[in-house]
């Protein structure tokens, strides 16, 4: 049994699958988390029902049919994300650390418009991210009945951080900056903008941290930005969670709330009050302030990518009169364009600032995403809608596979004989004109015999729908 996202990629999450068989019988396994498959011996020839059950996450049933003398069936399943809108009136109330402060009431001025924009998740309560330790106060609702892994989910998302450390050298962007100021709760006027080529180059330092080297236009000053107030390291935010920096917080997994309609496990986190502070800091005339961070994540359940965080301070800096900080970053999924390989890089990101009684909003807005990997050479991935032939042994081995159209399909199944070579790795294109001379939507089931021994050839189906893979050991004429 294998799981994949609906973009080809390992489901992570935990799942329970059934196999229900036409005469009543049934067999039930565990995928753990992280894992994304499993294997069931011994399941009796018949026809099959396959159930999925995953948390945040729903697959369509499938039937499949195991005949006598098959030696191994992989069966992919496609898993998507519910649906998610949980009632925001039956959530518990936050315990705070702090009452927020009674916020004047505010005459707008000639000129100020709108509230400000602030992003919220259907079915959340009313956000203010002006308020002191608003994070705090305001915790949104989660499903009661759900408990949370919180070592796994901090497991998976450390390995998502690791692989964005190792995998990423550098990416570019298109970079949209938009400075308002603000008087009291509404923005004043029309913003300052500015668009940069953006660029980002990531190294790891001696000690195991990380540096990101951020170019706008080529520069890297702060005149650049608007009111000369360089906003820098969005992309690092969060990397909190890679195991060499997760040490230094707090993790609560909250449960399993939502974003933009999705599931999401929801986690606060905040600064450890005996650890350095390595995440964030102000330069002001050429010191360095340090920033501690309160703040809380929505994780996909399926991959364990960071979908959005937010963060405030724990507590003002009064050395340069920063009252008030509240940054909220959404991510997306990026791919490279030669590999598959996704990286989740921010889309974009809000600042609520409050210095010296002023108070600015700053929006940045991301697009055109060029993405560039440390080293293609040792990371070969398997071309989109393809089966791919993997040879564990020190021998040349030969197979044959048969692609079977979709029940009622015109087309007639294809074979394809070829010869995968020892250590290697053979692919075999899935689409009208390619090696697999049919329609992916037409592809039912396949079958790969080889002429090896047992598991001496691993053999994978990239494609993003449901199918069968048999694969066969056998002496090939």
């Amino acid at each position: 049994m294998c799981l994949r996202l609906e973009d080809e990629t390992v489901f992570l999450g935990r799942a329970r699958v059934r196999l229900k068989s036409s005469e009543g019988r049934a067999v039930e396994t565990e995928i753990p988390e992280l894992l994304g498959e499993a294997r069931i011996p011994e399941v009796r020839p018949g026809k099959y029902e396959v159930e999925v059950e995953a948390v945040g996450y729903e697959a369509t049933p499938v039937r499949t049919d195991l005949e006598a003398g098959v030696g191994q069936r992989t069966l992919y399943v496609v898993m998507s994300p519910k649906a998610m809108h949980l009632d925001a009136g039956k959530a518990a109330p936050a315990e705070t650390k702090e009452q927020p402060r009674e916020e004047a009431p505010v005459t707008p001025r000639r000129g100020a418009s709108s509230l400000l924009p602030a992003a919220k998740p259907k079915g959340s309560v009313a956000r203010n991210y002006w308020m002191t330790n608003e994070l705090e106060t305001v915790i949104p609702p989660v499903e009661p009945s759900v408990a949370c892994p919180t070592e796994k989910v901090l497991q998976g998302v450390g390995e998502r951080m690791a692989e964005f450390t190792s995998n990423l050298e550098k990416f570019a962007a298109t970079e949209l900056v938009e400075h308002y100021a603000v008087n009291g709760d509404k923005v004043k006027g029309a913003p300052e903008s500015r668009k940069f080529d953006y660029v980002v180059t990531v190294t790891q330092n001696r000690v195991g941290t990380f540096l990101l080297e951020e170019y706008r236009n080529g520069q890297a000053g702060p005149d650049q930005f608007p009111a000369h107030l360089a906003t820098l390291g969005l992309p690092a935010m969060a990397l909190l969670f890679h195991p060499q920096l997760a040490t230094d917080f707090n993790f609560v997994c909250e449960g399993l709330g939502e974003w933009g309609g999705r599931p999401a496990w929801q986690v606060h986190f905040a600064q450890k009050e005996e650890r350095p502070v390595r995440m964030r800091a102000y330069v002001v005339n050429g010191r360095v302030f340090d920033v501690r961070l309160d703040g809380r994540a929505w994780i996909d359940p399926g991959s364990f990518q960071v979908m959005r965080m937010e963060s405030e301070l724990m507590a003002p800096i009064p050395q340069i009169e920063l009252t008030a900080e509240h940054i909220a970053i959404e991510y997306e999924q990026v791919q490279f364009r030669t590999q598959k390989i996704q990286i989740w890089l921010p889309r974009q990101g809000e600042l609520y600032v409050e210095r010296r009684g002023h108070r600015y909003y700053r929006k940045h807005t991301f697009s055109d995403f060029q993405v560039f990997n440390v080293d293609t050479s040792q990371n070969i991935q398997a071309p989109k809608e393809s089966y791919s032939f993997t040879n564990t042994s020190d021998q040349d081995i030969a197979g044959v596979l048969t692609v079977v159209p979709m029940t009622g399909g015109a087309d007639k199944p294809v074979t394809l004989k070829f010869t995968v070579p020892a250590k290697g790795r053979v692919f075999k294109v899935v689409g009208p004109g390619k090696d697999v001379n049919l329609p992916v939507t037409e592809v039912g089931s396949a079958t790969f015999a080889y002429n090896g021994g047992d598991g001496s050839i691993k053999v994978e189906a990239n494609l993003a729908r449901e199918t069968t893979l048999d694969v066969i050991p056998v002496t090939v004429q």
